[in-house]
């Protein structure tokens, strides 16, 4: 004796006694506006574009401040340096030594030694020592 059991074949596979259910689809929600939710968007998109333009401007304002501050700690730096310098051009000791450098000019009594190196243009004498008196030569 065989036994033979007839299989039913399901168009959709939902009929099958519950074995097998489709997923529900979710409904599509659709809002429409209406006049008081377009007045409310207007009014909320106007208080941020006016919010965002004043933060621009402040953060603009604040990036020429800190540049301006950035100016001013480098110039008050070339200031002290510069009045140092004038000081230091100022002394008595500084004049001193440029007058005796560029201008070879000397002190009542002092001599001037001079070290002679023929063929070079250093070995001049200077312009103020003309006395051959007051010229020494080693």
């Amino acid at each position: 004796m065989v036994l033979s059991a007839k299989v039913k074949k399901y168009d959709n596979p939902g009929d099958m006694h519950g074995i097998y259910k489709r997923p529900k689809q979710k409904k599509k929600f659709r809002y429409k506006l209406k006049g008081p939710s377009v007045i409310l968007l207007i009014l909320l998109g106007m208080i941020f574009y006016s919010f965002g333009g004043q933060m621009v401007k402040m953060y603009n304002v604040q990036r020429e401040i800190t540049n301006i501050q950035e100016q001013m700690d480098e110039l008050k730096v070339k200031n002290d340096a510069l009045k140092k310098q004038l000081e230091q051009l100022n002394s008595d000791a500084y004049i001193e030594r440029e007058a005796r450098e560029k201008l070879g000019l000397v002190k009542p009594g002092e001599k001037i030694i001079l070290e002679a190196k023929p063929g070079e243009e250093g070995s001049r004498i200077p312009a103020a020592a003309k006395n051959p008196k007051e010229i020494e030569v080693h």
